[in-house]
Parts: C-alpha cells; structure tokens; sequence
C-alpha cells in the first residue's frame, strides 16, 4: 500500500509536467489550417482563400462594361480630433478615413511592449488604414477614393464624421466608453438611387493591424508568440475562436462566416469588432495581409448581407462595438452590458478546466493589488491565503506521513516476511495501517490540492491582461507574465525545494525516497525555468513555507509527537511478544530434539516380515500397557530376508 502512494504521488507529478507541455507545445488555441491555393470561398466551409478586397469597387462604371475601383478625389490636409482618458486611452480620429486613426493606451507599462501601447498601426507609416472605414463592396455606389469626411466633436466621449457624394450620404456616430476600452459605431447610410432603377449595396467596415513578421518572439510562458494575429469567434461558442498568425496570411487570405466578433489579438491586448447581431443576417468576414513596405499591414472587412434598393428605401443602418485595450478580466465581463448585446470578447480570456479557481485568485490578487500597489507581493499574500485554506488537510497530511515513516521499520519485516507474496504483503500492510488508523494516500493530498491552483494560476498568468509588463523588483523581474531574464527565482526555487524534500519524513524505501529528495525538484526546477516569473513566485512562497511548516510539525506539534510515540510503543510491545513467541517456539524445539533418539540411517533393502512384526507389535500395544506389572516379553531377531 505504501508503494501504491508513492506511485499515487508520481503519477500526480507527471500528469502536472504532461498537462503543461500539452498545453504549451501540443495543444496550442485553435489556428485555421494553411488553405490550398485552389480553395474556394464557399459559405459555411471555414478558413478558405479568398480573392482580393472588393471594397470600393463599383459595379457601375460611369461609361462602359468593366467595373471600375473607387474615383480618387484631391485629398486635403488631415483634420484631427483627439479625446484622452487619464490612465485608459488617447483615441483620435482622422478626417482622412472619417475613422480611428489611433488607440494609444495611457499605461506607462505598454511602452515596455512591442505594439508602444498603439493597438492601431502607425498613422506616421499608414496614414490611410486606423479602424473603421466605412464603404461599400462590389455595389453600385462606392465612397470615392480620398473622400473628404467633416468630423464634429459632440462631447468628451462622442464623435461625428460624415460625408456625401452624388448618390451617398454617410454618418458615423462614435460613442467611447473608457471604463470598458470600447467604442461604438453607428454607421447610417442613405442611397440615392434614380427612379425606376435597382441597385446592390453592401456595406463593408474595414480595420487593420500591424504586425513585422521579423519581429515576432516566442514568449518564454506563452503557447504563441507574442504578437498580433488575426482572430474571430464564429458563432457564439466560446470555444471556436480561430486565428491566423501573419506567416499565414502572407500564403493566403482567410475568410469566415457567422462572425461574432472579429479583428486582431495579442495574447494579453485584443483589438476585436463585434457587429450588433441580426436574426437575418449572416455576417462575413475577410482578412489578407497587405503587401505594402513596411511588411506586416493586416487588413479585416467586415462584409454585410447585400441588399437591393430602390429609391424611397430607408437608409442602410449597423451598429458595431469594439474593444481596443488589454484583456482585463472585469472589463472584459461587463463589455456586453456596456454594449448593449453579447459580443463574445470576454471569450478571449481562457482559464480551461479549473478557471473556478482561476477566477477567484485573480479576484483575490485584485484586492490586494489595490492595497499594495504591487503585483508581486499581491502574489506572495495570494500564497499565503491559499496555504491558510489547505492547511488543516496539509497538516492532515504530513501527521499520516510521520506516522508511516514511523512504521516503515514494521513495513520492511512484513516485505522480507511475505516476499514473493504481493497480495499477502497488501493485505498485512492494510491492516498494520488500519490499526494505527494511518492513511497511507493522505501523504499525497498536499500534491492534489496545489497541482489545480498551479494549473488555473498559469492559466490565468497566460491571458490576464492585468499582469501584463507589470513588475515585481525593477530591473530584476519586469513583466510577471514571462519568465525570470536572469533565471535567479528558478535556481533559488530548486534550492528551497531540496530543503523542503529533506525536511519530509521517510515513508519508502531508498529509490522511492531519492526521487522525492532529488527528482521532484528537479523535475519542478526545470519546468520553472519555462513558467511565468509570477508562477515561480508562487511556488517558491508556497514551498517556503511548507518547508517552515515541516520544521513545526518535526519539532512542536504535540499531536504528532504523542501519535509516533504511541505507534512506536506498540510496533515495541509487538515486536517484544513476537521475539518472546520466537524464543519460547525455538526452547521447545531444543528439548524435544533432546528427548527423541536418534534415528537410525535409512537402509535401502526393506524387510517385509520385520514390517508385519511391527504391524503385530502394535495390536498388541494395548495390552502390554494395560498391566505395567507385566514387563513386556523379548523376542528373538529374526533375520532379513533379501528380495
């Protein structure tokens, strides 16, 4: 049974170091598989490739058969309105596309980032991309290439941009809303269509992000590296978030149907665009990579349904909200309350099978953040709530622990006693126990409390926005979502694990002891070294103070004491009554081995007759010692006769 407990505990071991490689190598999020450059963009049939933007291109030419793109207009200098929210965000808007031209967050701390805290591209380099340009594709009617758009600020929080061409008259209303990084657009557009004619119109928003293949870099803690790629929800199941990195949009463009939500996501910033649904449409989405110097320009349109209009139809009206910002949990949540609908963003932050836990401890590191001012320590005081909450059942634990070890010296006669005999050795050792009311599993219980906070703690460090570049001691360890620069948390961690193995009581034999003392951190140590540097802080807290509390329990804990004497007094009493036993079996062994005589040699020829004289002698036995006075008669020896 012993032997079952500590294979218990390897296997608990393994299965932490499988599951974190499964999740880090094996099962990355979901990325559309590389399209055949065949494919066709059939409806419903997931990532195909696509043909190239058709927003902007008109399906009546002003004087012939071919469709013509969009009529390129002088374009004036560029008008700005800019609206800044302390500690959130700077967003402008620019009279060159009627749109966002830049989202910059206020966070100091997102200057350490590739992105600066520009979740838009570069206005400097990209002067005409930003988010949410407003056109039509492949429709009779387009906005004009370079089309002036006149923008008017209502308030601290809204923005109106409009303009208008012979048979198009376009507004776009944005509201921000800073608590919850959003923004909502809503576009109305009025098509002037001549009498007695027909035209197709479909609406079309484009967005775009820029991320330099050449600079992507593997995060040390992260399933992707850290950069932008283009992402979107399909449907409303939170598990159907598909993403395309760059290397793949360069091969080939990516389509989706049904959208949620769509844009760009980093693995703790999201730039995402969720149109308001409609029972009747079917939204569509396009994204291809834009071949433009510097290399890395995504482009996303956001395609609606065509429709067919005549005049007196009522102008075409869509609402979209998106979140620009980092994926902080709380804002995250309350982005479909502020929007007014379900837009799926909250589905970005993944804590798998144990965000149960997850949530609560990111709630927790929240309040004492507040307090501190510093996530690290918020970490460390994390720690120490949590060893609070587990310490009945680790103290539980290590008392069965000092109990076995105290009855390892029993278990090892019971194995050299029933060797060869594993269900005999099972059923004495289940017994030894259940008399000394020792549970040999419960030493493992410290391993099945801790292993699913340490899932849903790396979870929670691989998508939480909030610990993103933020600092436990500047200039050591920076950002608590990546891994130690200097590798000096894992080295003191494997350490201070070593002193912790040492400190635990002996419960098997010596190979199964040397991979507790030596193995385990080991094993630990080296998956450190690929943890976020806020893990690492929770295990080298958690394992510093079992360490304190093994030093307690070994030397003050009154319980513990009084239990191994009483076992160690019995294990004695029994071991005294079985040498008595032994030595009292081996004196009556000696003198009935002094009393028989001694037996004569066997002899190899057998003597029928003196066989039957014995058999005779024997009936005869009752009567010779009915009278003792009656000495039993000599006979003669007959001789043998050979056969």
């Amino acid at each position: 049974m012993e032997g079952q407990g500590k294979r218990l505990l390897l296997a608990v071991a393994l299965a932490l170091g499988v599951m974190l490689i499964w999740t880090k190598f094996i099962n990355p999020p979901k990325e559309d598989d590389k399209p055949k450059a065949t494919a066709t963009a059939t409806p419903g049939s997931g990532p195909l490739v696509v043909p190239g933007s058709t927003v902007g291109v008109s399906t009546l030419p002003a004087s012939g058969a071919e469709p013509s793109t969009q009529t390129e207009l002088p374009r004036g200098a560029e008008q700005k309105i800019t609206l800044s929210f302390p500690n959130r965000f700077e967003a402008t808007f620019s009279s060159w596309t009627g749109g966002l031209s830049s989202w910059k967050l206020a966070d100091p701390r997102f200057e350490r980032d590739q992105t600066k805290g520009e979740l838009l591209p570069d206005p400097a380099s990209h002067p005409m991309t930003g988010a949410f340009q407003v056109n039509f594709a492949s429709s009779g009617y387009v906005v004009p290439k370079n089309a002036e758009w006149t923008g008017t600020k209502v308030s601290d929080t809204e923005v109106v941009y409009a303009t208008k061409t012979p048979n198009l008259e376009i507004e776009k209303r944005f509201t921000l809303l800073p608590d919850t990084y959003q923004v909502r657009m809503i576009v109305t557009a009025k098509v002037i269509v001549p009498a007695g004619q027909l035209v197709d119109q479909r609406l079309a928003i484009s967005v775009f992000a820029f991320q330099d293949p050449a600079k992507i870099e593997e995060g040390a803690s992260q399933q992707l590296p850290r950069s932008w790629q283009s992402s979107s929800l399909v449907g409303h199941s939170g598990d159907d978030i598909r993403h395309t990195p760059v290397d793949s949009l360069v091969e080939a463009p990516r389509q989706e149907i049904n959208i949620t939500w769509t844009g760009f996501e980093h693995p703790y910033l999201l730039a995402a665009y969720a149109p308001k649904p409609n029972a009747m449409q079917s939204i569509e989405k396009r994204t291809f990579f834009v071949s433009a110097e510097p290399k890395g320009l995504m482009r996303t349109d956001i395609l609606f349904p065509k429709l067919t209009m005549k005049a007196g139809d009522p102008p075409l009206t869509q609402e979209v909200v998106a979140y620009l910002g980092p994926k902080i949990y709380n804002a995250l949540e309350a982005a479909d309350e502020a929007a007014g609908f379900a837009t799926g963003f909250k589905e970005t932050i993944d804590m798998g099978w144990f965000a149960f836990i997850g949530k609560p401890l990111l709630w927790l590191m929240l309040k004492f953040y507040a307090f501190f001012g510093n996530w690290g320590l918020a970490i460390i005081l994390l720690t120490f709530i949590v060893k609070a909450a587990t310490l009945y059942w680790t103290t539980k634990s290590m008392r069965s622990m000092k109990s076995m070890a105290a009855l390892a010296p029993q278990m090892k006669i019971l194995q050299a006693k029933y060797k060869g005999d594993n269900q005999r050795l099972q059923a004495e050792s289940m017994a030894l126990y259940k008399t000394h009311k020792v549970s040999p599993i419960a030493g493992c219980l410290p391993i099945f409390l801790q292993m699913p906070i340490w899932l849903a703690l790396y979870r929670m460090l691989s998508s939480a926005g909030e610990l993103y570049m933020q600092p436990f001691i500047p200039g050591w360890i920076d950002d608590l979502t990546s891994t130690d620069p200097f590798y000096i948390l894992p080295f003191i961690l494997v350490g201070t694990m070593f002193i912790q193995a040492r400190l635990t009581p002996v419960t098997g034999d010596s190979r199964q002891q040397k991979f507790i003392q030596y193995g385990m951190p080991l094993m630990f140590g080296v998956m450190s070294f690929f943890f976020p540097a806020g893990l690492t802080l929770y295990i080298f807290t958690n394992t510093v103070l079992s360490a304190l509390h093994s030093i307690y329990m070994n030397k003050y804990d009154k319980k513990s004491i009084a239990m191994i004497a009483k076992i160690k007094e019995s294990v004695d009493a029994a071991n005294a009554k079985e040498a008595a036993g032994q030595k009292g079996a081996a004196k009556n062994g000696a003198q009935v081995k002094a009393s028989t005589p001694a037996t004569p040699a066997k002899k190899s020829v057998i003597d029928v007759e003196s066989v039957e004289t014995d058999a005779e002698d024997e009936s005869e036995a009752p009567a010779a010692t009915a009278g003792a006075a009656n000495p039993a008669r000599p006979r003669n020896k007959r001789k043998k006769r050979r056969r």
